[in-house]
Parts: structure tokens; C-alpha cells; sequence
């Protein structure tokens, strides 16, 4: 490790021993590279050690020293895009702004303005990037923004997603670009609560105009899985790692070549699989129907835990009557109950409405069948699909209801 005794904060500032890494933020709809983000890195000139970001802002004492940093930080990245930015204006650069450092001294952004002037730059090519849970003031934030726009930069909000970040913030800012914290993308392939999230995310993102880019991608499976829910925008290992400015002009297209041609075959794969899926499912609520139906006594209850004694893939079944009412119990599978969390999860009793319920409502507008998305089963806890169906054809049909345990990358 580096000793800060040799060199102060105030000497890196001066001397501008800082180093400027680029990470390529890449378009798939484009199948190219469309910028980077500017990443520092402090240099110590007695060692030539790299100081990280972390160790190098936590050598500032005060505000004031922040500010100077975080504005050398800026020059340094604009200078070392500049070269790359005359060859190719179509880049875009974005840029990190401490939002710890925003007062009144630093709302208006003519420093950056004149950084960018001085090296020949416009400013619809940068993204200023705000960490927004470290903007303590809505005010303040908020007038920064509109300079930033006023200006011509455009905005992005960093870390969206964890445990920080504040969601009303993005329709009262109106950012041109959400960053997806990397929290949220890690193994979203299988974890079912950072699916949901994200796809959450992305569609406010797309219902309020603004673009939103997955950051710290890593595997395959995570880039598969975000393109299926729409995002274009990536960052993360798995297409680039920062870089230096000579490595900028080498062809960094090979990932996404190669994510671009499997995703067609994950596509067709995912939909044979669902196609096959479903055809199970209503294979196994045929059988229920035709047992439930061909029983003259009709005692629902052992017919229901019956059938799912055979069938260990069943959360739990249920019937409801043509308002919607539940007539009988829920049977549950018991070996898939969780039994830390019944507290919060418990099986619907006799009379439970489920009128308003997408099961209920997709069979009585017509449908002889319905099959719901992944959602958690408020019966055990578990992720499943619903599958309804009519269990006779008039309309005052009674209508049976089946909880199938399912994850989301089946």
C-alpha cells in the first residue's frame, strides 16, 4: 500500500497526479459502444502506486478540499476524453459529480462549463452523474439539475435501487438516465426479488422517459435475462473493464457480438420451455377438474389435498364459487409452507374474496383458461403461478384455482 505521509491531498490536486480510466457503456440495439464512464484513479509520484478512488476522496478533511478534487477529477477526464471525443462525436462521456460537494458556490456548473470549452467539447455529450442518496438538500439538487440542463449536460442518477436511494427523486428530477445498482443485477438470473425490482424500475423508467442502463453486469446469464426486460444501456465486466486511453480505440464489440446472436436462442429456448410449462399445467388442472367433476359426493377438500399428495410441485389448490368467493379450503402442500414466516403468509379461509384477483377475473370475462406471471404466493411464501379454469360452463360455474411453485429462470 501506498504511504500518504509521501504525498498530500493538496499536492495530488496541484500536481494533477491523477490517472483517468474509461468503462465502455455499450447500446445492444446499436450493437456498439455509445461512451464510457470516466473513472479515477490517484497516482503517487514518489511510488507510482495507484491510489483508489475510495483511499484518495478519504483524504479530503473538508468540504473545500472535496470540491477541488472533485473538480480535478473532472478536467482530468475531460482532457483525456477530448482525443478520443474529436474522433468520434457521437460518444458520450459521462461524469461523476460528489453531490456531497453541492452548496451555492457549485450550483451553477460554470466550472465544468468552462472545463468542457476548454478542450472542445459539448455538453449533450456528457452525463453528469449523481449519486443522489449523498444530496441531503432537495432544493439544492434540484436547482443544480436544471443548470445541468439549462446547460445542455444531461442527467443521470447512480445507485438507484439500494438501500439509499430515494424514488421520488426520479419524477421530481426527471433524469435522462437511471443507473440500476449492481446490487440489484447480481444474479438477477435467479433471484426473484431483484428481478421484480428491476423490472419495476425499468418500466417507471420507460413510463417517465428516461433510459434506464444496467451498471455492474458480470455473467451471461444476468446481460440474458436484463435485455429480456427491455434495458439497451450496459455497464459492467462482462462487456469491458476500465481501461486505460490507449486500449480506447481497440474493437470492444466481441461481447456484444456474442450476447446479440444467443439471445435470439435463449429467446426461443425460454418460449419452448413456457410453451411446455403451460401444456403441464393444464394437463395437471385437467386431471383435478375431471376428479372434481366425476365425484358425485363432491367433498372438495379431500379431492384438492388428494391430487396434491400425487403432485409435490403443487403450492396449494383452491375452488371459488362464480362471485369470486372461496367455497372451499386452501390445501396446501405442507412440506412447502415456511414455517418462520406464517406469520405473514397464510392460506386463504372459506369466504376469502378473490374477486378482484387476475385469475379470477381473466376466466370470468371468458376465458377457459389463465395462467398468471411468478408473483410470491401469500399462501406459503413461495414464488408461483396461478392457474384458473372454469369448472363447468354456465355462469354461475364454479372456478378452480391452482398454486404451481415456479422460478423465474425455468
Amino acid at each position: 500500500m501506498y504511504s500518504k505521509s509521501k504525498i498530500s491531498i493538496h499536492e495530488i490536486i496541484e500536481r494533477e497526479c491523477l490517472a483517468t480510466m474509461f468503462q465502455p457503456l455499450i447500446s445492444m440495439n446499436r450493437k456498439s459502444v455509445i461512451g464510457y464512464e470516466a473513472l479515477t484513479r490517484g497516482v503517487n509520484p514518489y511510488t507510482e502506486e495507484v491510489i483508489s478512488p475510495l483511499d484518495l476522496f478519504s483524504m479530503c478533511e473538508d468540504v473545500e478540499t472535496l470540491t477541488k478534487l472533485d473538480r480535478a477529477c473532472r478536467r482530468k477526464a475531460f482532457k483525456t476524453f477530448a482525443p478520443i471525443f474529436h474522433k468520434d462525436r457521437s460518444l458520450i462521456l459521462s461524469v461523476n459529480v460528489d453531490a456531497g460537494v453541492l452548496g451555492e458556490n457549485t450550483l451553477s456548473l460554470g466550472t465544468t462549463k468552462n472545463m468542457i470549452n476548454e478542450f472542445g467539447i459539448t455538453a449533450n455529450n456528457i452525463v453528469i452523474e449523481v449519486i443522489e442518496s449523498k444530496a441531503g438538500n432537495d432544493d439544492v439538487l434540484n436547482r443544480f439539475v436544471a443548470n445541468c440542463r439549462r446547460q445542455g449536460f444531461l442527467i443521470a442518477l447512480d445507485d438507484i435501487g439500494t438501500g439509499h436511494s430515494n424514488l421520488d427523486r426520479i419524477p421530481a428530477l426527471k433524469p435522462d438516465i437511471i443507473k440500476i445498482d449492481r446490487s440489484l443485477i447480481k444474479d438477477i438470473d435467479t433471484k426473484f426479488h431483484n428481478y421484480e425490482v428491476t423490472r419495476s424500475l425499468i418500466n417507471l423508467a420507460e413510463r417517465t422517459g428516461t433510459l434506464p442502463l444496467a451498471e455492474g453486469v458480470e455473467t451471461t446469464q444476468e446481460a440474458l435475462t436484463l435485455m429480456r426486460l427491455g434495458i439497451d444501456v450496459f455497464q459492467g465486466y462482462y462487456f469491458g473493464k476500465p481501461m486505460n486511453v490507449d486500449n480506447v480505440e481497440k474493437d470492444h464489440t466481441a461481447p456484444i457480438k456474442s450476447i446479440a446472436s444467443r439471445f435470439k436462442t435463449h429467446m426461443m429456448e425460454k418460449l419452448a420451455l413456457k410453451k411446455e410449462r403451460d401444456k403441464n399445467y393444464k394437463r395437471l388442472a385437467k386431471q383435478l377438474k375431471s376428479a372434481l367433476l366425476t365425484e358425485k359426493d363432491i367433498n372438495f377438500d379431500s379431492i384438492l389435498s388428494s391430487f396434491i399428495d400425487e403432485n409435490s410441485n403443487i403450492e396449494c389448490a383452491y375452488i371459488l364459487n362464480e362471485s369470486g368467493k372461496q367455497v372451499s379450503q386452501t390445501i396446501c402442500n405442507p412440506f412447502r409452507l415456511r414455517e418462520n414466516r406464517r406469520l405473514i403468509y397464510q392460506p386463504a379461509p372459506v369466504g376469502a374474496d378473490h374477486s378482484l384477483k387476475e385469475y379470477y377475473l381473466n376466466i370470468r370475462s371468458g376465458k377457459a383458461w389463465h395462467t398468471t406471471c411468478p408473483y410470491i404466493s401469500l399462501a406459503s411464501g413461495n414464488t408461483c403461478i396461478t392457474v384458473s379454469t372454469k369448472l363447468g360452463c354456465g355462469e354461475d360455474s364454479k372456478v378452480l384455482c391452482i398454486d404451481i411453485s415456479t422460478h423465474i429462470n425455468e
